[in-house]
C-alpha cells in the first residue's frame, strides 16, 4: 500500500488523495460568476467591500478607511447613478455624497452649503455593515450659500 504523504490533510481511499493531488484545476474558480455588465461587477465589489471592512473590524476592532467608496458605490447601484460621482470632471450628476460610517458617534450630517450640488444623498452604513441611502433636493434645504448647515438622518426622506 501507498504510504500517505505527511501534508495529507483528508482521510480517505488512496484513488481519491492522488486524484485530488494531480487533479487540474478550473481556470476560473467555481463561485466566481464572471461577468461582463459593469453594474453586476459594481454589485459584486460592493458586497465584497461590505464584507471586508465586517471581517477586519471584527478581526481588529478597528475600521477599514473604505466607507466613502462603500456608499458611492451604493448610490451608484441604488439610485440609478453614473458610478462616478463626486468627481471633479463630472458636474452633470451635481450629487453631493456624504456617509454615515458605522463608527461615527451620532446620525448627524454637517453640510457645507457653499458646495455647488443639486441633490444629497446620504448614505448610512450600519453597526451590521448593511448600507441604506436617503436622497433630497439642494431646493429643500435652507436657501443659503454659505455656512454649515446639520440634518439629523431620521429627518432625511426615505428613498423607495
Amino acid at each position: 500500500m501507498n504510504k500517505i504523504p505527511s501534508d495529507a490533510i483528508h482521510w480517505d481511499s488512496g484513488d481519491w488523495i492522488d486524484w485530488h493531488r494531480n487533479a487540474l484545476h478550473p481556470t476560473t474558480p467555481p463561485c466566481a460568476a464572471p461577468s461582463e455588465d459593469p453594474r453586476a461587477r459594481l454589485h459584486t465589489l460592493h458586497m465584497r467591500m461590505l464584507q471586508s471592512a465586517r471581517a477586519y473590524f471584527e478581526l481588529t476592532g478597528e475600521h477599514l478607511p473604505i466607507y466613502e467608496g462603500i456608499a458611492k458605490i451604493h448610490a451608484s447601484l441604488e439610485l440609478d447613478l453614473p458610478s462616478k460621482i463626486n468627481s471633479e470632471d463630472d458636474t452633470a450628476n451635481n450629487v453631493l455624497v456624504v456617509t454615515l460610517p458605522p463608527n461615527r458617534p451620532s446620525d448627524i450630517v454637517t453640510i457645507d452649503l457653499s458646495e455647488p450640488f443639486g441633490s444629497l444623498i446620504v448614505v448610512r452604513i450600519t453597526q451590521s455593515f448593511t448600507a441604506e441611502c436617503r436622497i433630497m433636493a439642494r431646493t429643500a434645504l435652507p436657501d443659503r450659500r454659505d455656512g454649515k448647515y446639520d440634518i439629523h438622518w431620521r429627518d432625511l426622506p426615505s428613498y423607495n
